[in-house]
């Protein structure tokens, strides 16, 4: 299968730049020899959708992102217009450069090596895809689609905050450790206006809203373990009204390994559909990227993508 790789050099602090000729040996000892013109690499954000395109274009059917979820989830967003793949015989893949790799973790792909293999044997799993809309920060409608999860709230404004300052990106994982306990101790629950399904609509003060379709997000986060990404439902968690310190003590510490569930105030369930708003200003979060404020929609596609996975979750 004719394969197209997309390289975010700037994934993992531009990390993954640096070792791109130690990825490319990789990937080369199990799938051959590259040409250079099957390899793109991007120059600015949202560049790998546009890449993607184009190599759906020119025949390309198996499409490689070398760098994080934010790259894969680039990529993925330019093969899907008007809620479908723009062609039916896709398979994506992931070579884990980025500081979250979420599709090559999920599947035990959390090496070069292994995720190169799982490329080569051409073994592949379904994923969910879903639709987000939202009100970008200029007023316009902002549609993204997602793979790992959609967030609001307080989780909304931890990834926006540790990725907007440039000294705090180039400390990778640890920023979002100390925006986490920075937020924690100063945000404060919000009251929403949500409609889950064809349910008639809630009036709930949260502190965090987040849809996940896998069960991790993120360098070590588990936000909803078990999740199955081919179910084409989301695991929908709700933290309710919880004060700073309670959520320092009992629900940060507690993400690693979802323990946190366990809180009273935080609820689960399955979802295809949701929508929320606020009279507040409440930020929105596609795959950790900022994709604007409320009000947002998220829905469950009727289709999956085929991705590269020789493992079982």
């Amino acid at each position: 299968m004719k394969s197209r790789i997309i390289v975010n050099p700037m994934a993992n602090k531009g990390g993954c730049g640096r070792r791109w000729p130690q990825i490319r040996a990789e990937l080369e000892k199990h799938l051959g020899p590259l040409d250079d013109d099957d390899i793109a690499t991007t120059s600015a954000p949202n560049h790998a959708t546009l890449l993607a395109r184009e190599a759906v274009d020119a025949g390309y059917r198996r499409l490689i992102s070398v760098g994080g979820d934010g790259t894969f989830s680039e990529m993925m967003n330019g093969v899907i217009a008007d809620d479908r793949p723009i062609v039916d015989d896709l398979v994506l893949a992931q070579l884990p450069g980025g500081t979250s790799n979420e599709l090559c973790r999920s599947f035990g792909q959390i090496s070069f090596e292994a995720a190169s293999k799982a490329i080569a044997m051409g073994h592949t799993r379904d994923i969910d895809v879903f639709r987000a809309e939202a009100r970008g920060y200029g007023g316009n409608q902002v549609t993204r689609y997602g793979f790992v999860l959609a967030i609001v709230g307080a989780a909304a404004t931890i990834s926006w905050r540790a990725q907007r300052v440039p000294l705090l990106k180039r400390l990778g994982p640890f920023s979002y450790i100390l925006m986490t306990a920075f937020t924690s101790l100063t945000y404060n629950p919000h009251d929403y206006r949500i409609r889950i399904d064809d349910e008639a609509e809630q009036r709930l003060p949260m502190w965090s809203l987040m849809l996940c379709s896998f069960d991790g997000a993120g360098e070590g986060l588990m936000l909803a373990p078990g999740a199955d990404p081919g179910d084409r439902k989301f695991d929908l968690i709700m933290v309710g009204d919880i004060g700073h310190w309670e959520t320092l003590t009992k629900i940060v510490p507690r993400l690693g390994d979802g323990s946190y569930l366990a809180h009273p105030k935080v609820s689960r369930r399955h979802a295809t559909r949701i929508t929320i708003d606020s009279d507040q200003m409440v930020r929105a979060d596609v795959d950790g990227e900022s994709i604007g404020r409320l009000p947002m929609s998220v829905t469950m596609l009727p289709f999956h993508l085929k991705v590269a996975a020789a493992g079982r979750i």
